[in-house]
């Protein structure tokens, strides 16, 4: 995924190298490794719509912080 934050991180190292500037470029959000991120894009591809219930993910995350995690972002 090409985002803005990529394409302004490449513009400055670009700047930065020709310029001869000696100063770090700021690292990209880590949003892909952030469980909440993930939920929430899964709930927007989703538009809206929870997940089908079943009695596996019932099992899988009752009384969870993963069960409360899916109810937060309204995929359960």
């Amino acid at each position: 995924m090409f985002t803005t934050e990529y394409s302004v991180r490449t513009a400055m190292e670009a700047v930065y190298t020709l310029l001869d500037v000696d100063r770090a470029v700021p690292e990209v959000f880590g949003s892909v490794y952030d469980i909440r991120m993930l939920l929430q894009a899964a709930a927007e591809l989703r538009d809206g719509k929870k997940v089908p219930a079943s009695g596996l993910l019932h099992r899988l995350t009752d009384g969870t912080d993963i069960e409360e995690l899916l109810e937060r972002y309204g995929l359960i």
